[in-house]
C-alpha cells in the first residue's frame, strides 16, 4: 500500500469514526504552555465530546505535571490539577480557556500552591 492510499484511507476512517469534516490530525489546534512544574494543554479532539448535549464540545484543556515531575503514580498524586478539565465548542473559546487555565496555575504557584484550584482563588 502506498502512502497516498494510506492517507486517503486514514481520512476516510476518521470520518467514519465521527471526526469533524474539517478535522486534520496533522494540523490540528494544539497549545502547550509550561508554568513551573505544570503543563497546560489545550487540543482539538476532533470528536464531539458532548454526545447528549445541545452544543458540540471539540476542544479540551487539561493540566499535567511536566515529565520531570511525573515519575510514578504516587508522585502523580501531587498534581492537584489531576482532574482539571474544561471543554469548548470553538477554537476561540479554547484559546480563552487555555489562557484562563494558565492564569489559574500561575496564581496557584504565586500563592505558595494553596487555595481553591478549580476556581483559581
Amino acid at each position: 500500500m502506498q502512502m497516498e492510499e494510506f492517507n486517503i484511507d486514514l481520512k476516510e476512517r476518521l470520518k467514519r469514526c465521527g471526526f469533524r469534516e474539517d478535522f486534520n490530525w496533522d494540523t490540528r489546534f494544539d497549545l502547550k504552555t509550561e508554568v513551573g512544574k505544570y503543563i497546560i494543554s489545550t487540543v482539538d479532539l476532533g470528536l464531539d465530546h458532548n454526545i447528549f448535549g445541545p452544543k458540540p464540545l471539540y476542544y479540551e484543556t487539561m493540566i499535567f505535571l511536566t515529565e520531570n515531575f511525573r515519575k510514578s503514580f504516587e508522585e502523580r498524586k501531587e498534581n492537584c490539577f489531576e482532574y482539571y478539565q474544561e471543554r469548548y465548542s470553538t477554537e476561540d473559546e479554547a484559546r480563552k480557556g487555555h489562557k484562563k487555565a494558565v492564569e489559574i496555575v500561575k496564581k496557584y504557584i504565586e500563592e505558595g500552591e494553596k487555595g481553591d484550584i478549580q476556581k483559581g482563588e
